[in-house]
């Protein structure tokens, strides 16, 4: 269990940096944004790596509080 505390604490950590580089983009020059072409892609990578950690901390409280239906 400490293991999966530790995994989510990672995937969580990945998902705010995922964060950070998303509101940075504005930052950057619009000629190198149209070059890469990356606003799709990291705003898909922002709802599926987001509804992944959700899953893991859910995983990982309905383990840890033993919930049982």
């Amino acid at each position: 269990m400490e293991n999966f505390l530790f995994l989510n604490i990672i995937v969580t950590g990945l998902n705010l940096f995922l964060f950070a580089y998303a509101y940075s983009l504005n930052f950057f020059p619009l000629k190198w944004r149209k070059k890469v072409k990356q606003d799709t892609i990291v705003g898909l990578a922002i709802i599926f790596f987001t509804m992944f950690t959700m899953f893991c901390w859910i995983i990982f409280f309905y383990f840890k509080l033993g919930i049982n239906l």
